[in-house]
């Protein structure tokens, strides 16, 4: 009984926890957990994890409201090393850190449903160390974008290491997209359908 009772709560924990990140708060505080890899080092090379961490896509339709205090200017570096405002007002960003297996995983089902894909995200690398520099960045990037092979969508890079706590409190993946006259966040590994419904 207690080892079927173990199993099941494994189950509901590996369903609701499918990013880089915990949904949860704490007990004390009531605030929302951090994620376990946002606090330590990375190594500043690109790992291929995507057999890592494998709960299985997220089959809901969960977006929360997103603010636009946080969202309406994101200050990012272009790899040709220009300073730019975006906002998902004009196109979706996603939230994905290089040592994230969750993110990669997600850029590999983006990349095969890409053709289905209304709007495409801009990819915004965050979940950097402090010092890391915007080469390196860009380096990562390509050498990901290679192993996984990647489709070429648009991307920026945050190098400030506090950026995930900003614009993805939960963890990642974090999409931000406007539907209707609503901004939403979405966040964690979901099924294609999901991606292509926050993309319509």
């Amino acid at each position: 009984m207690r080892r079927a009772w173990v199993v099941m709560v494994a189950g509901w924990v590996a369903v609701m926890a499918v990013g880089c990140g915990a949904i949860g708060s704490s007990a004390n505080s009531g605030q929302v957990s951090k994620s376990p890899g946002r606090d330590r080092p990375h190594p500043l090379v690109f790992q291929n994890l995507t057999g890592a961490m494998n709960e299985g896509q997220d089959p809901r339709w969960d977006p929360r409201p997103a603010s636009s205090d946080v969202y309406g200017e994101v200050t990012v570096w272009t790899a040709s090393g220009r300073q730019e405002v975006l906002t998902p007002e004009r196109q979706p960003l996603l939230f994905a850190a290089y040592w994230c297996p969750h993110c990669q995983r997600t850029l590999q089902l983006l990349t095969s449903i890409r053709h289905r894909l209304k709007r495409e995200p801009v990819i915004v690398n965050v979940g950097y160390p402090t010092g890391t520099s915007l080469q390196t960045a860009i380096r990562i990037a390509r050498e990901e974008d290679a192993a996984l092979h990647l489709a070429p969508f648009e991307q920026v890079f945050i190098l400030t290491p506090s950026a995930g706590d900003r614009y993805a409190p939960l963890g990642y993946p974090t999409l931000v997209f406007r539907q209707g006259n609503e901004l939403w966040s979405l966040y964690g590994e979901h099924k294609a359908e999901i991606w292509e419904k926050a993309l319509s």
